[in-house]
């Protein structure tokens, strides 16, 4: 099991980021639920974590998985132009039509916020009846959509802007001739 550890280096980056977090192993021990002696054998590289305890070590460290295993943000383009970024249609688990997700903050770089440009195309319409926690807020850079929050219906237009909770349902359909661009974001990140 050691060679595994180490190959992964998971007690060597898991001591790193407990001591740069400034706890002590007895402290990471109570926030994730297991004997002090366990995260010192982590370390140590006799034992090997299973996924859902490394990640709850990982979160009460401050970190995630990505960043935690080497990656570092450099990797990723701090300046992006717009040929750079990733283009997603609508995902799957929402209904919808005619838009893409145009991500502003990289794919996988363990952010705690999610910011995407949603261009709707004209009669282009996302509909989000899941639900989680966290907050949503959104700049209506072009076009003309109708907005609607749970059971409340807004027309927007270029420079207005909106703000919610993100238990709250939403959706929006372009009713403009031209494309729309909504510079969005939401945490924690769901795409």
């Amino acid at each position: 099991m050691s060679s595994d550890n180490g190959t992964l280096n998971i007690g060597l980056r898991l001591r790193r980021a407990r001591l740069a977090k400034g706890m002590r192993m007895r402290d990471l021990a109570q926030v994730v639920g297991c004997d002090e002696s366990m995260i010192s054998k982590i370390e140590a590289g006799k034992v090997m974590p299973s996924l859902p305890m490394l990640d709850k070590m990982v979160r009460a460290l401050d970190r995630d998985m990505a960043s935690f295993f080497g990656l570092r943000v450099d990797d990723y383009k701090l300046v992006q132009k717009p040929e750079d970024r990733l283009k997603v249609p609508v995902d799957a688990l929402r209904g919808g039509k005619g838009v893409v997700y145009e991500r502003l903050v990289p794919v996988a770089a363990g952010n705690l916020l999610e910011a995407n440009i949603h261009v709707v195309a004209p009669g282009g319409e996302k509909v989000d009846l899941i639900t989680h926690q966290g907050e949503a807020v959104g700049y209506l850079v072009s076009g003309t959509i109708e907005l609607t929050i749970d059971d409340a219906t807004y027309l927007m237009t270029t420079g207005d802007s909106f703000f919610f909770k993100a238990y709250l349902t939403n959706s929006y359909r372009n009713v403009g001739p031209d494309e729309a661009r909504i510079v969005w974001v939401n945490t924690p990140q769901v795409h």
